[in-house]
């Protein structure tokens, strides 16, 4: 089986980001719920807006999770609020390391993962019909991804006079932008989309909607600001996934958990993300879990794992790891899930 988890980070970078993660979200807890109050909010569902639920294994011991009784969703609840999260994201150590990753990964000549990514998005700018497409990225970080998506679609000669813009709340990411045919923007999403003039075509998102205080807001925000018939496309972790359906987020892990605090706030899933669009006004195209590395990461960490069937995937040969793999995506038991919506016409 090709080792497709070391294309996007070394296992080393992996542990390590992984172990700063949860160094970073048990100081970032202790520095402001010392404070006496109030920098974390209590919030109703985040996927169906129900109020009611049921307090679950709580994060380090520290942030609450919440269990919809309407859905049966996990979300952080208390939730830090936009403060501390924008503090997180510009000064926390495990964000500078993310950082340095998705900037080598985007100067890497072939990716699997983001090659497929563009190819998507290409195929979805052909159906615009006009000629003039304004793509936004929305949480763009230092622009890599959509820089890639620029040169691909320069190289293809693909006849549309297309804007490119990207919007971060981190402004350190931001200022890291190298590429001068796009547009990044410092702001949180909510204030941008509340703000803009622009109207787009294609909307990308990457394992953003988990890292959001309230996604259906912005998701109402983002279907605001979207031309009829545009597309937007995105990815998250699926946690009804097998990988994390059988390791706790408790745990020490290579690739962040669907439930992260103060990163990874809300758990989403094959099983709630349609509701979830059909309530933020938008048609569904396609749900999938094209994930490569759910086989690689049982095997990695296989000192946190019950199942005894799951435990003999490391005695499997290359090919029957591949199959698995395989299985797994057809079965869209992944833990990588790609969605693609579209505004009604």
């Amino acid at each position: 089986m090709r080792k497709r988890f070391t294309e996007s980070r070394t296992y080393e970078e992996a542990y390590m980001i992984g172990k700063q993660r949860i160094d970073d979200a048990i100081k970032i807890y202790d520095s402001y719920s010392n404070r006496g109050g109030g920098d974390f909010i209590k919030r109703p569902c985040p996927f169906c807006g129900c109020e009611k639920y049921e307090n679950v294994e709580s994060f380090q011991n520290r942030y609450g999770i919440s269990k919809c009784l309407k859905c049966s969703s996990l979300y952080v609840n208390p939730c830090p609020t936009q403060e501390v999260l924008n503090d997180y994201y510009n000064n926390y150590e495990c964000n500078t390391m993310l950082e340095k990753v998705y900037k080598e990964r985007a100067q890497k000549p072939e990716n699997t993962i983001l090659d497929t990514r563009i190819e998507t998005i290409i195929s979805y700018i052909n159906k615009i019909a006009k000629d003039n497409v304004n793509i936004l990225e929305v949480g763009c970080s230092n622009g890599s991804f959509l820089s890639r998506l620029r040169k691909r679609i320069q190289d293809r000669g693909i006849n549309k006079d297309i804007t490119y813009i990207g919007v971060d709340a981190n402004d350190n990411a931001v200022k890291a932008c190298h590429d001068e045919s796009i547009t990044l923007i410092s702001s949180t999403i909510e204030d941008y989309l509340e703000s803009t003039d622009t109207r787009f075509d294609i909307v990308w998102h990457s394992e953003l909607i988990e890292h959001l205080i309230d996604p259906y807001n912005v998701f109402k925000k983002i279907n605001y600001v979207m031309n009829e018939g545009g597309y937007m496309i995105f990815t998250t972790p699926n946690s009804a996934s097998v990988e994390m359906k059988n390791i706790s987020y408790n745990v020490p892990r290579v690739l962040a958990c669907n439930i992260l605090p103060p990163m990874h706030l809300n758990a989403f899933s094959t099983n709630n993300i349609a509701h979830f669009v059909f309530r933020s006004g938008f048609f569904l195209v396609d749900i999938s879990t094209p994930g490569q590395f759910d086989v690689e990461i049982l095997e990695m960490e296989k000192e946190h794992l019950n199942n005894k069937y799951l435990l003999q995937i490391s005695k499997l040969t290359e090919e029957e790891k591949e199959m698995v793999q395989e299985i797994l995506i057809m079965g869209e038991a992944s833990s990588h899930m790609q969605c693609i919506v579209m505004k009604e016409y």
